[in-house]
C-alpha cells in the first residue's frame, strides 16, 4: 500500500500517541511516524474522543511530550460537542457536567455555561468529581425541556486521578442515568460519529479522500473514519487500554493493520 498521496494525518491520542493523556509516555514509534511526516510537509492534526480536557490542555501535554502539533489542529470531544451545538443554537445556555477541559472548550466557542435556569442543553462529559446535586439539576433541566449532549461516548476509562491510577466511569455511564430518569434520549458527539471525522477534515482544508485516521480503536476510530470517507489505520496496542464504545453497526475494518506505526512509514 502507498500512503504517500495522502496529505492530511489525524491521529488518536491514548494508547496511539501516548500510553494516557494524564501520565504522556510517549510511543517511540509514534514519535518516528510523526516526525517522517512532518518532513515530508504533510498536515498532521489530533482528534480525540477525551473530552475532560480542553484542546489546548491536550495540545500542551502533547507539546510536552515531545509531539508539536499546531494548536489550531487538536481537536477534543469536549470542542467538538461545542460546535455542535452551536451549528445549532449559537450562544446556547448549557449546564455542562465535566471537569474543567470540556468548559473551556464550550466558552471558547461563544456559548454560555451556566449553573442556572434556563437551560438549552445539558451537556455531559467524564467527571471523577461530579456531585449528586449537579446529576439531580440536570434531571431537572431535561424534565423542563432541555436537550441532553453526551461529550464522547466512552462507559469506562482508565486514567489517573488525585495521584490514584484506576478505570473510571465514563460520561456515558452518566448519561445513561440522565436517559434512564427522564426519557430524554442523548445525542453522543464524539468519535465514531462521522460527522466529527468530516467536519475536522473539512475545517482543515482537505477532501475525506486525501485524509488517513490513525487509531488504536476499532469501534471509534476505524469506524468513524471509515463511515466518513476517510483511510484507517489501526495500530495494535495494549488491549486493556482500548475504551469501551459503541460503533453502532458501522464497518471497524480498517484498510491497514500494523503492530508497530513505524511500519507505515515504509509505505510512505
Amino acid at each position: 500500500m502507498n500512503l504517500s498521496d495522502k496529505k492530511l494525518w489525524i491521529f488518536d491520542v491514548d494508547n496511539t500517541l501516548v500510553h494516557e493523556i494524564e501520565d504522556p509516555v510517549v510511543y517511540e514509534d509514534a514519535k518516528s511516524l510523526v516526525d517522517e511526516l512532518r518532513k515530508r510537509g504533510k498536515t498532521l492534526a489530533v482528534l480525540t474522543n477525551t473530552g475532560r480536557l480542553s484542546a489546548h490542555q491536550i495540545h500542551t501535554t502533547l507539546e510536552r511530550a515531545g509531539f508539536p502539533f499546531e494548536e489550531s489542529k487538536v481537536f477534543s470531544a469536549g470542542a467538538a460537542a461545542a460546535a455542535y451545538i452551536h451549528n445549532r443554537s449559537p450562544g446556547a445556555r448549557c449546564f455542562v457536567i465535566s471537569e474543567g477541559g470540556a468548559r473551556d472548550d464550550f466558552i471558547a466557542r461563544g456559548l454560555e455555561v451556566v449553573n442556572n435556569p434556563p437551560v438549552d442543553y445539558v451537556a455531559v462529559g467524564a467527571d471523577r468529581g461530579m456531585t449528586f446535586q449537579e446529576l439531580n439539576f440536570a434531571a431537572k433541566m431535561l424534565h423542563g425541556g432541555a436537550k441532553l449532549v453526551c461529550i464522547s461516548g466512552s462507559r469506562d476509562y482508565p486514567g489517573k486521578y488525585l495521584g490514584v491510577r484506576d478505570i473510571f466511569i465514563g460520561e456515558l455511564s452518566i448519561v445513561k442515568a440522565l436517559e434512564d430518569a427522564t426519557g430524554v434520549k442523548a445525542t453522543i458527539v464524539g468519535k465514531p460519529l462521522p460527522e466529527i471525522c468530516e467536519e475536522t477534515v473539512r475545517t482543515l482544508g482537505f477532501a475525506p479522500s486525501e485524509a488517513v485516521i490513525v487509531g488504536d480503536n476499532p469501534n471509534s476510530d476505524i469506524a468513524g473514519g471509515n463511515a466518513a470517507g476517510l483511510t484507517t489505520v489501526l495500530i495494535r496496542r495494549d488491549p486493556n487500554k482500548i475504551v469501551p464504545f459503541e460503533a453502532g453497526g458501522l464497518d471497524t475494518t480498517p484498510t491497514l493493520t500494523v503492530a508497530s506505526l513505524e511500519e507505515v512509514i515504509d509505505l510512505l
